[in-house]
């Protein structure tokens, strides 16, 4: 399915189009536009390609990726299930960067922090929707949005 949204958060307009790359799934291409929200003030770029510059040299592209003026990544979101291989890299290669794990539920939240726990990776962080929230959000996504209001990295106050 292909996401088309007009943004209109934190009194800047945007448009957005997301769709599926490879093989991810619906709840993936939902991920990534509830981490364009999260991240708007970031002006986050959703499904880099492998050939920006500053992923030159770099085997893993992010799901949703900001950077600062210099054009250096501060930012690096994976939405969903990743590697810990992945991650562990990513973290090392861009240390100056935020790198966060989306989820859409609590239990896989929970398991990929015990999972970095165990790995011994502790830069990264996940964020996950409460119980049945992913859900919800899931359900007012639709092929063509028009997505009104306030976004913070900690909360979305939204009319769709």
């Amino acid at each position: 399915m292909k996401i088309r949204a007009k943004l209109h958060i934190n009194g800047e307009s945007r448009s957005l189009v997301l769709f599926p790359v490879l093989s991810e799934t619906v709840d993936h291409v939902v991920l990534k536009l509830a981490a364009a929200l999260f991240f708007s003030a970031a002006e986050p770029i959703i499904s880099p390609s492998s050939r920006h510059p500053t992923l030159r040299d770099q085997e893993f592209v992010p799901d949703v990726m900001a950077l600062n003026e210099a054009g250096e990544l501060i930012l690096w979101v994976e939405c969903g299930k990743t590697t810990p291989h992945k991650l562990s890299k990513v973290s090392k290669r861009f240390r100056q960067a935020r790198v966060i794990v989306l989820t859409a539920l609590l239990r896989e939240g929970e398991q990929m922090v015990k999972t970095l726990d165990a790995e011994g990776i502790a830069r990264v962080q996940v964020w996950t929707f409460g119980e049945g929230e992913f859900a919800c959000w899931s359900a007012l996504v639709g092929e063509s949005n028009d997505l009104i209001g306030e976004a913070t990295e900690t909360s979305l106050n939204l009319v769709i």
